[in-house]
């Protein structure tokens, strides 16, 4: 299981609710791929880095990732 590390509008770091993903995946390779393939932005205030992740949820909310927590493999 996977929960994203997310920075909000306000410079507040938050995380997602833990997500299952699928083996033989685990959470470095998914991550690689559903969300290191995006595009790197840079916060100018701050200078922290970060990745637009679309389609989280069944709302399809738009993400400003900074990393991920794994747990349950």
């Amino acid at each position: 299981m996977i929960s994203l590390l997310y920075v909000t509008f306000t410079g507040e770091l938050k995380s997602t609710k833990w997500v299952e993903i699928w083996e033989p995946q685990n959470c470095a390779s998914w991550f690689h791929h559903e969300v290191k393939t995006k595009e790197k932005k840079k916060r100018p205030l701050s200078g922290r880095t970060y990745y637009v992740y679309n389609g989280y949820g069944t709302n399809g909310e738009t993400l400003d990732v900074v990393g991920y927590r794994c747990s349950g493999h």
